[in-house]
């Protein structure tokens, strides 16, 4: 799910305690690059050279509080969160920007998205292929994109899928 962060400079890695596991994030002097949901193929997340992980890191406690809000129930937009895509494609780009649209318990399909997108329907799967290699699972919301006869995929599982969507009020 995740892609090669090619920036330089410092990265502060981070963890969220989750019944499910740890959720390992790392910063770049730039923005939160990565966010990593624990799942049964990954009980550890990649080896990244750490060189500072604080709470002190006010990135660190945004991101911290943010995620408390989330598992909480709280609607949560991220908006406050720097963040670093590195050198993803122009269409990557797009399609997780206008994905930082949808709110807190809306969905769309693929289809949709790529209509938004100025696409029509045609680009779906293409769409698709950019949520797959989203780096930032619910800071930008692949969970709320849905397949047109069901729940599509997700990098973490459909199980995570089908948490973060009922945790929105979405009825899955």
């Amino acid at each position: 799910m995740s892609s090669a962060h090619t920036g330089t400079g410092q990265t502060a890695g981070y963890q969220f305690k989750h019944p499910r596991g740890v959720i390992h994030g790392w910063f770049s002097s730039e923005g939160l690059y990565s966010l990593e949901l624990p799942t049964a193929e990954k009980e550890h997340a990649p080896h990244v050279k750490v060189l500072h992980s604080s709470i002190n890191d006010g990135r660190v406690r945004n991101l911290h509080a943010a995620l408390e809000r989330y598992f909480s129930g709280q609607p949560e937009s991220f908006e406050n969160i720097p963040l670093d895509f590195g050198t993803c494609t122009a269409f990557r780009f797009r399609v997780w920007t206008a994905l930082r649209e949808i709110s807190w318990g809306h969905t769309a399909t693929y289809g949709e998205l790529s209509e938004r997108l100025g696409y029509g329907t045609r680009a779906s799967r293409a769409v698709g292929q950019a949520l797959h290699h989203n780096p930032l699972p619910i800071v930008v919301p692949c969970h709320r994109i849905l397949a047109h006869n069901g729940l599509g995929g997700f990098g973490a599982g459909l199980d995570w899928k089908r948490e973060l969507l009922c945790l929105e009020g979405v009825d899955v």
